[in-house]
């Protein structure tokens, strides 16, 4: 009586093995590497500015004649990529609607047109991008032009 030899059952148990710890082991790293990217997305997030609107928040018509409201993104690292990225798909609403923004320099630029007396809340929000969270920023402001 002979005994057949199974030589492919360990074999292949094997490269079964093999395998699942290959596809462990990359998808350790693609979590690592996501896990690294965001952190540094976190830790260099940047941070919008509206300029243009008095700190009192009261906009007169000496003021409102000459008022010109940009966003911009305050210079915390010297990645200048990183903040044209974050103002690339900003989105500005006045009151809820939207305004168009121009590029000027670095910065952009709102088209608020001509105000009228009033309040209002201007809400500009961007999206820096790849596994970053959405950046939204407000100011309240009063626009009053009559005399004293």
């Amino acid at each position: 009586m002979r005994l057949a030899l199974k030589t492919s059952d360990p074999v292949r148990n094997r490269s079964v093995r093999r395998l699942l710890i290959t596809l462990l082991v990359a998808a350790v790293a693609a979590a690592l590497a996501i896990g690294g990217i965001a952190v540094a997305n976190a830790v260099n997030q940047p941070e919008l500015r509206i300029r243009g609107i008095p700190s009192s928040g009261v906009l007169n018509a000496a003021a409102l004649s000459d008022a010109t409201l940009t966003v911009d993104v305050v210079d915390r690292t010297d990645d200048a990529a990183l903040s044209n990225e974050a103002l690339r798909y900003v989105e500005a609403r006045l009151n809820g609607e939207i305004v168009p923004t121009l590029w000027v320099g670095n910065h952009r630029v709102l088209d608020v047109g001509a105000l009228r007396d009033g309040e209002y809340e201007l809400t500009v929000t961007t999206d820096p991008g790849l596994l970053s969270r959405e950046i939204s920023l407000s100011r309240r402001f009063v626009v009053d032009t009559t005399q004293p």
